[in-house]
């Protein structure tokens, strides 16, 4: 009779503080579950519990994995590593995160930042004119550019040197703005028009996002206001210097 008991004893549920264990081991902190059935998921919150197929939960009488944590809690882990906190220094080793089910699963680790940039100097352009009637596109300006698989925002930065080698009598103000493939952005700058042989100085900067593929950016002149000049004619502009940069994060 000892030896049946103890046989009996060995490979029963074992239950503390509950009477109805949900697995091998069962641990009701809270002395709170049913007397049958399954406690419900207010009750569990309490409660420690080694399965059959070996899985631990706390917080659940039903862990899907070897350990699962239900902290009761949404957005949190429930899980505390007391000497492992954000103020610790970083070591090498694998980034770990979590699926849409909670489970831990290894990431890739970060790769370090670089940047990839076109750039293009000139001291010299064509002669173009400008008028109050069209966009002339300032020779010299137009760059292509390929962006790689999923977009990137791109750096854009135009800076002009536009000389006026001849007037129109009048003291008109010209615009330039910033095209990308055909199509005016909001990035431009307005200045009165000088005298023969004077300068006009144009910077533009602004960040575009552009999906992949190969995209072409220019820069585009008009008179916005006559201001004295006679409508339609046309000022004589010369390019004598340009920069252009261009540049996305990888």
């Amino acid at each position: 009779m000892t030896g049946l008991s103890l046989g009996f004893n060995l490979y029963a549920q074992r239950g503390i503080n509950t009477i109805n264990p949900q697995g091998i081991f069962h641990v009701d902190a809270g002395k709170d579950n049913n007397a049958t059935g399954t406690p419900t998921a207010a009750q569990q919150l309490n409660d420690f519990t080694i399965t059959a197929a070996g899985n631990v939960g706390i917080g659940t009488t039903a862990p899907n994995n070897k350990v699962e944590i239900n902290s009761g809690t949404a957005n949190t882990s429930g899980l505390r590593l007391t000497n492992l906190t954000s103020a610790t220094p970083v070591s090498t080793g694998q980034t770990i995160g979590v699926d849409a089910s909670g489970n831990v699963v290894t990431l890739p680790n970060p790769t370090a930042t670089s940047v990839s940039s076109a750039e293009v100097a000139s001291l010299s352009g064509a002669d173009f004119n400008v008028n109050d009637t069209a966009e002339t596109l300032v020779s010299g300006t137009s760059q292509s550019i390929t962006i790689p698989a999923g977009g990137k925002a791109l750096f854009i930065n135009f800076m002009l040197g536009i000389d006026f080698i001849t007037t129109t009598g009048g003291a008109g103000y010209y615009r330039a703005t910033l095209y990308i493939d055909g199509i005016a952005t909001n990035t431009y700058l307005t200045i009165q028009e000088p005298n023969a042989g004077s300068q006009l100085q144009y910077t533009l900067n602004t960040v575009k996002f552009l999906s992949a593929g190969n995209h072409t950016i220019d820069v585009r002149m008009r008179r916005t206001a006559n201001n004295g000049t006679v409508a339609g004619s046309n000022a004589g502009c010369r390019p004598i210097s340009m920069s252009f940069n261009a540049s996305y994060l990888n």
